[in-house]
């Protein structure tokens, strides 16, 4: 009789145990399907669509897991961006920082036409922080020419600006 009770207790708590680490590798795996359904660059996306993604991201920034617009962004950064700015915890803590912070979680944005030169893209943002603050931006683009990234639009270069600037839609 004191072995069957044994055997529950032993069988309850191999359970128990076996959900508590499982459960982390759960949210793991999960995590990662959620963030293989991430939007990624390709070769259809003009200069215009990859700020209108990595803003829509910025500004649902833990949606559908924390960072996944953080995450975004990166995923559109180009290699000579990443370089710099990477790896993706290290580029999480550069959005969070003070300069770039605003366009988190922010409630609007609106963008001005896109300026190409050659393969370069310009394109000036105005945005409405979560405080109600406005703020501005530019985004320098780059069609790679080689790669993996070959013939994709992506961002090299994000910068604050300090006043509104002309031919922002309203």
């Amino acid at each position: 009789m004191h072995i069957s009770f044994r055997r529950q207790i032993n069988t309850a708590t191999i359970s128990i145990l076996l959900r508590l680490f499982m459960l982390p590798l759960l949210s793991l795996a999960t995590m990662q399907a959620y963030s293989l359904a991430l939007p990624v660059p390709n070769p259809r996306l003009q200069p215009e669509d990859v700020v209108e993604i990595v803003l829509d991201a910025l500004a649902e920034n833990d949606t559908p897991y924390a960072n996944a617009g953080i995450e975004t962004t990166f995923n559109f950064a180009s290699p000579s961006n990443k370089a710099v700015t990477g790896p993706l915890d290290r580029f999480i803590t550069m959005v969070k920082g003070p300069v770039y912070s605003v366009m988190v979680d922010h409630k609007s944005h609106v963008l001005s036409e896109v300026v190409i030169t050659n393969n370069r893209a310009y394109q000036w943002v105005r945005l409405i922080t979560a405080s109600g603050a406005t703020a501005h931006f530019g985004f320098q683009l780059g069609l790679q020419s080689e790669g993996k990234y070959k013939g994709m639009w992506l961002t090299e270069v994000v910068w604050p600006l300090d006043a509104d600037v002309e031919g922002i839609r309203t």
